[in-house]
């Protein structure tokens, strides 16, 4: 089982200064965390950190993986800005908060209403103000669940 908070480093040059962090999941039907309720909806959330001196947008998905069978998507996408500084020359760290809900109600692609087991991954992506692809990313495996 994996232990929560995950938190790994976001790959940037120059290196360091950016992390993911995933908080435990949470579900309305209670204990254990690796059980988790698509009808009553369960939510993943935590924040990215990243030097102040960056702009542009930050996209944050959950990815399911269904063990032994089809389903292999993103469930849940959090977007968010990345509102740089240039000032002062050495602006700190910020920490942009993200949330994920998924329910059988939140539309497609969503996770079917049966009980199976699926490999969940959080990934982060940077794009530019003009919302092009770059060099900066990370991810966090977030182990197996059973979504009932």
């Amino acid at each position: 089982m994996t232990t929560f908070p995950i938190t790994t480093d976001i790959q940037l040059v120059p290196p360091g200064g950016a992390t993911l962090e995933i908080d435990p999941p949470i579900d309305p039907s209670g204990a254990p965390l690796t059980v988790l309720d698509i009808d009553l909806g369960f939510t993943f959330k935590g924040f990215v950190e990243l030097p102040g001196w960056l702009s542009g947008k930050g996209v944050v998905r959950l990815n399911a993986d269904e063990r032994g069978g089809p389903f292999n998507d993103t469930i849940g996408s959090f977007e968010f800005d990345i509102s740089g500084s240039t000032s002062p020359h050495d602006p700190p760290p910020v920490k942009y908060p993200w949330t994920i809900t998924v329910s059988s109600n939140t539309g497609p692609p969503t996770l079917p209403d049966e009980t199976r087991m699926y490999e969940f991954g959080v990934v982060f992506e940077f794009k530019t103000v003009a919302g092009g692809h770059t060099d900066i990313g990370g991810f966090a495996d977030l182990g197996a669940f059973l979504v009932v």
